[in-house]
């Protein structure tokens, strides 16, 4: 009597596979990705031209995921890079269950600037998916009520980041969160606009997240529908694990609805003077 594999194992079979090619496969190159076996989202942050014709300069803020996947070679590319101050965005919790690998140095200094993961209660959004208790768009609209969160009821979190930048001896620098995409990318949105770089290319920068972490997505909304039994939309799942225009654009939009605009954002929320911003340029500009 032939052997007849069921239909279920023959799913599980054929996802196996293709999370297996998607696990795989060659991250696109981009020439901002600093190129580490671990971190898989670590770019440079210069390059940009500002509407003044100034650019970035390379070579002096970085952004990332978080870093506790460092391999031997990875600490020492990440010694050569020379970063003297690290802001992790991350929460308690999360330093606790993925604590950073860095190389030894007296120079490196580590600050510690806790803004909430997103989504916040993770495990909770993890059984909705599980359960299949998902509404059309539910996660889409959560995501825009937590970055317009993010930009109005963290001013101090960011102006703290905004001011280290400006810091005698703090270049270069990075900052990141757990996978340096909502946090960090609010973040290296704000720091960019400051800059004078043109919303385009902040919004660029933002999106070139999903490059980067794009076989992560594919994985994990594959892995959510299975295990739900396809009751929960992969596109619900990876409204959670993408980055996305109007995210941002949510989070600015708040931004112009309280304050007028996003000058008045950096002087009234961020309480950053004409002095703290000139810094900030003339620190990262040339």
């Amino acid at each position: 009597m032939p052997f007849v594999i069921p239909s279920n194992r023959i799913l599980l079979i054929a996802i196996a596979s293709l999370l297996g090619l998607i696990a795989c496969a060659t991250l696109p190159h981009d020439s901002r990705r600093v190129n580490f076996s671990g971190p898989v989202n670590f770019r440079d942050l210069g390059g940009y031209a500002t509407v003044d014709g100034r650019h970035v300069k390379q070579k002096m803020l970085y952004r990332s995921g978080d870093l506790n996947n460092m391999s031997r070679n990875d600490l020492g590319a990440f010694a050569e890079l020379g970063i003297k101050q690290v802001y992790d965005l991350r929460t308690v919790d999360e330093r606790a269950g993925r604590p950073n690998r860095f190389p030894v140095s007296k120079s490196l200094h580590v600050v510690e600037i806790p803004l909430p993961h997103i989504p916040e209660d993770e495990a909770a959004v993890r059984r909705q998916i599980l359960s299949g208790n998902v509404s059309e768009g539910e996660f889409h609209r959560l995501r825009l009520s937590q970055y317009r969160d993010l930009a109005l009821n963290f001013q101090r979190e960011w102006s703290g980041l905004m001011r280290g930048l400006t810091e005698p001896g703090a270049l270069p620098a990075m900052f990141h969160c757990r996978e340096g995409k909502d946090r960090t990318g609010f973040g290296a949105a704000i720091v960019l606009r400051a800059l004078g770089v043109p919303s385009e290319k902040v919004m660029e920068d933002y999106l070139l997240s999903n490059r980067f972490l794009q076989s992560r997505a594919d994985r994990y909304s594959l892995m959510a529908s299975v295990a739900s039994f396809f009751r929960t939309p992969r596109e619900e799942v990876r409204a959670l694990l993408e980055v996305r225009p109007e995210y941002l654009e949510a989070a600015f939009a708040a931004i112009d609805e309280r304050y007028g605009s996003f000058e008045r954002y950096l002087h009234e929320g961020l309480d950053l003077d004409a002095n703290s911003l000139e810094r900030l340029r003339s620190t990262l500009l040339e």
